[in-house]
This record gives C-alpha cells, structure tokens and sequence, in this order.
C-alpha cells in the first residue's frame, strides 16, 4: 500500500534474492495485499499478514483468490520452518516491537530461507541521539514488569531513531539472532520518486496519507510517515538476510547500560 520502489523493487528483491517460483512467502505488513497478489500471478505459494482488520478486509474485497490473513507480526500463527522468503517492505519501521518481528521471521523461515527487508533509514544518524537510544531502550528492558502496567513496559526500540531505522544497530541485532546479511542497497531513488508521485496526485504527503490510509487508522502506523516530516538525511535500503543452513540458536540479546555488555 505504502512502499517506496513499489512493485519493481519486489521483483528486484525477489530476483537478487534468488527465491526460486513455487517458493511459499510470507508477506508481513502486506497492507490490503498488492504485492501477495503480484507474487501469487507470478507463481510464487504467496500468503500476507497485517494487523489492521480493515486493509485485511479491504484487500479480500479486491484480490478474491489470495491468503491475507489479520495477525501482528511479532505474533504469527505458523509452524516454525514453513517458509522460503519472508517480505517486510516498508513495515518493519512501524511495527510494534521491531526486534521480536525479526526474531518471529526468523523462526518462520525454513534453514537457507530469506528474509528480505526495505525500509526507511538515517543515512547520518547523530551518535548522541544513537547512545541516548540504546541506553533509555537497555534501562527499558532492565524494568521489573508491573502487572497491569501495559503501557509503561512497552519495550523501547534498539534500533529505531525519530521514526526510521538505524542501520548498524539493526544489523547488530539481525547478526545476533542468527541472519547472515546477505546484501544491502541504498535505494536512493525511491523516497524521491514516492514523494515526488504523492505530491503531484494529492498536493501533499500529509494528503496522500490521509488518502490511502483507512478511515479511522493513525496515517503514523504505516510506513513510519512520521520520519517523512521530522527526519533528516532520509533514505530507503533494501536488505536481503539467510537463515543458515545449519541453524544456529536464535537469541534475544539485551545490553545493560552500565557495563554495555551482553546479559
């Protein structure tokens, strides 16, 4: 629904990433379906998960012989080793708990699976800003839990900064889970052409997510629009990760802030 490169960075992904036709795919963040669409006529055993019930229905309404399925990504009801290439195209950055969304990829994928990710970065993200992050995220995580304290243990994000993602601290963490990062692009031309095409059909950003989004979502939860109007020095990559074919142990990993290390 929202993604920068739209359905020529798909097939690129796809093609680089070299998922063979007959390949199952787990689209995350399909929105109402386009790409599993795209995949299915392709000849690809596509299936998509969003956690917003009206795009799920919307898609169903437009695309009547696909698998779209309503689910958060850091909570899939699958089996464990059932697919070859899971796609996060500009949702990872708007998911609820980035890191478990990666780890729940992870344990979806069957051994040589691919996780592919596109989505919005800081090309020069300021070290200050990064340490302050890790730190009030590491001090988040070290929080007793309090029953019914919902909103106040909602875990902070390691790798997440003024609403794009910090690319050398996603990488750690991916590295860390297990993923072999297979290949990254910055996919310059896609913030600008998505703009560009959003101003000139609707006036303004703001408009075209108002525009696209169903009545009553928050325009914020997808493709972190926030970053468009607060980030600085913006830029879309595209990420292709393996699963190893002998499987490592995946891992959460925590830091504690004041000794940086592991725990």
């Amino acid at each position: 629904m929202i993604r920068p490169g739209g359905e020529l960075l798909t097939k690129r992904a796809i093609k680089q990433a070299a998922i063979p036709k007959g390949a199952k795919i787990l689209d995350v963040g399909c929105g109402d379906g386009d790409t599993v669409a795209l995949l299915t006529e392709q000849g690809f055993d596509a299936a998509g998960v969003d956690m917003s019930s009206k795009l799920i229905a919307r898609g169903r309404e437009r695309h009547k012989d696909i698998d779209l399925r309503c689910m958060e990504a850091e909570f899939l009801d699958f089996e464990s080793k059932t697919f070859d290439a899971v796609l996060m195209e500009c949702s990872l950055s708007v998911f609820r708990l980035h890191e478990d969304a990666v780890f729940e990829a992870y344990c979806l994928l069957k051994p040589g699976g691919k996780l592919i990710i596109s989505d919005l970065y800081l090309k020069s993200p300021d070290p200050k800003a990064v340490e302050k992050m890790l730190i009030e995220a590491s001090e988040k995580a070290s929080k007793p839990k309090v029953e019914g304290g919902c909103d106040e243990n909602e875990k902070q994000s390691f790798v997440m900064l003024d609403g794009a993602l910090v690319i050398d601290e996603l990488a750690g963490k991916i590295e860390e889970m297990g993923f072999e990062i297979e290949y990254f692009e910055d996919v310059e031309h896609a913030i600008a052409n998505f703009a560009a095409q959003a101003i000139m059909g609707h006036g303004s950003l703001e408009e075209y997510f108002k525009a696209v989004v169903p009545e009553g979502d928050d325009p914020a939860r997808y493709c972190s629009c926030s970053a468009f109007k607060n980030a600085k020095d913006l830029g879309y990559f595209l990420m292709i990760l393996r699963k190893p074919e002998a499987e490592k142990s995946p891992q959460r990993v925590y830091t504690s802030p004041e000794e940086g290390q592991k725990i």
